[in-house]
């Protein structure tokens, strides 16, 4: 896990992007319970985008229309565009490049899809580190990040000044030499990314979740952790805790094919289980390359 702790990682993920775009367009469908289906209108169409109000009454991507309107009656529907017989997506397509020009203003960025990015900050933090003079990182720079395991020794939920102040209270002073702290690193990311996303929202209107981490694999996961328009730190020394419980699908690239091999040879249905497999072990049922 050591392995590449020197390097900083953010998967930014726009909050149900294509529902955001329309309500840009038609601003009455703010603060409503809305979805974006298919121009295809067979039981209404296929929901291909919820918003966070509508989710609260039980409707879900893939379903249909028809069947949302009967646990949300004031469904608000948006259709994507239909052209030559196909969708059209230029709208949402043109939102995206707007989002990641100004995305791109703040370090080297990997489209991922038309609503995720991945933010290579490594370079952009160590730069940020050489012109900090303060001996702290105020808490009130980081007002929307959490810090997995954070607080320590508790299992309460909703906790997030606590465990920030926990956390900002484990980093070294400032400044430092050349060489700085996993944790420190990782703590500027974030505040590169709490600039980023309200760069963003003020540019465009649009919000984002975001995770950052020491790989693409650790910053997708702690970018679900707490949405919507939140980000979160997941350091290395919190992994081990979230990977005891964490359904071994809920991986990148572990959700198809490989992740149910995985889960049916080994006998293991969480990460923690699979932890516990060497590099070697892996090699020898899946192949050097897959393990």
């Amino acid at each position: 896990m050591d392995y590449g702790k020197e390097r900083v990682v953010a998967l930014v993920d726009m909050d149900c992007f294509y529902v955001q775009v329309e309500q840009r367009l038609s601003p009455a469908l703010k603060n409503t319970p809305c979805v974006v289906a298919q121009y295809k209108t067979w039981k209404g169409g296929s929901i291909i985008a919820v918003s966070y109000e509508a989710r609260a009454h039980g409707v879900t991507r893939n379903m249909w229309v028809d069947d949302a309107k009967k646990l949300c009656p004031d469904l608000q529907v948006a259709r994507v565009r239909e052209s030559h017989g196909k969708a059209d997506l230029t709208f949402y397509r043109e939102a995206s490049v707007e989002v990641i020009e100004v995305m791109s203003r703040f370090a080297v960025i990997e489209r991922a899809s038309i609503d995720e990015a991945y933010m290579d900050l490594t370079a952009a933090v160590q730069q940020r580190l050489k012109s900090m003079n303060d001996n702290e990182i105020e808490s009130l720079l980081l007002k929307t990040t959490y810090i997995q395991g954070y607080p320590q020794n508790s299992t309460e939920q909703a906790q997030r000044s606590r465990g920030l102040k926990q956390w900002l209270a484990s980093l070294p002073e400032l400044p430092l030499g050349e060489q700085s702290s996993a944790g420190l690193q990782l703590t500027v990311g974030a505040l590169i990314v709490e600039e980023m996303r309200a760069a963003v929202e003020k540019h465009t209107g649009f919000r984002c979740s975001a995770g950052i981490s020491h790989n693409k694999v650790l910053a997708k996961l702690a970018c679900g952790l707490n949405k919507p328009n939140r980000q979160t730190i997941l350091p290395l020394d919190s992994v081990a805790e979230l990977f005891n419980s964490l359904p071994i699908s809920k991986i990148r690239n572990l959700g198809g094919k490989l992740g149910s091999s995985i889960i049916e040879t080994l006998a293991v249905e969480n990460m923690g289980d699979l932890c516990k497999f060497s590099q070697a072990q892996l090699g020898q049922h899946f192949g050097e390359k897959t393990g």
